[in-house]
């Protein structure tokens, strides 16, 4: 029968194992930020086509279509940096963080189509590129910090 103190560390083994697909990774290179924040330029550029009616909507649609594309490519290609993509509950440090990611993605996107809707280019172009960028980077920073907390936990 194992002790208390052995049957804690296969626990312990067992969390580091589960949590490793989100703590242990390769760095970001320094582009992807100021990368995603283009896409946001180019996203509020093809809603504005899109909304006006002297501009032909198909240049908005390739232009929307380019940006969703861009982010299907990050995506796999972070998958194959990576090797894998987290799967299962994430540690509740990193959880913490991903969650506020979602909430303030919907609140950007929500501003990004304001921007696009009402304001003239010369504002919104620079403004979505801010703010993206702003709040990649804030995402990239928490991250990493909620993976240190885990590292440290779990070490």
């Amino acid at each position: 029968m194992e002790s208390k103190e052995e049957v804690s560390a296969h626990l312990r083994v067992a969390e580091r194992a589960a949590a490793a697909p989100y703590v242990d990774y390769p760095k970001d290179p320094w582009w992807s930020v100021p990368a995603i924040g283009l896409l946001a330029v180019l996203f509020v550029l093809g809603t504005h086509v899109q909304l006006r009616t002297d501009l032909p909507s198909l240049v908005g649609v390739l232009l929307n279509l380019s940006v969703g594309g861009s982010g299907i490519a990050y995506y796999w290609w972070q998958r194959r940096r990576r090797g894998t993509m987290p799967q299962g509950k994430a540690p509740r440090e990193v959880g913490r963080v991903m969650w506020a990611f979602i909430v303030g993605a919907v609140l950007v996107c929500a501003l990004l189509l304001l921007l696009a809707a009402a304001a003239p280019l010369w504002l919104a172009l620079p403004a979505a590129f801010l703010l993206v960028s702003a709040s990649m980077f804030w995402y990239g920073r928490a991250y990493e910090e909620a993976a240190a907390q885990v590292r440290n936990r779990l070490a």
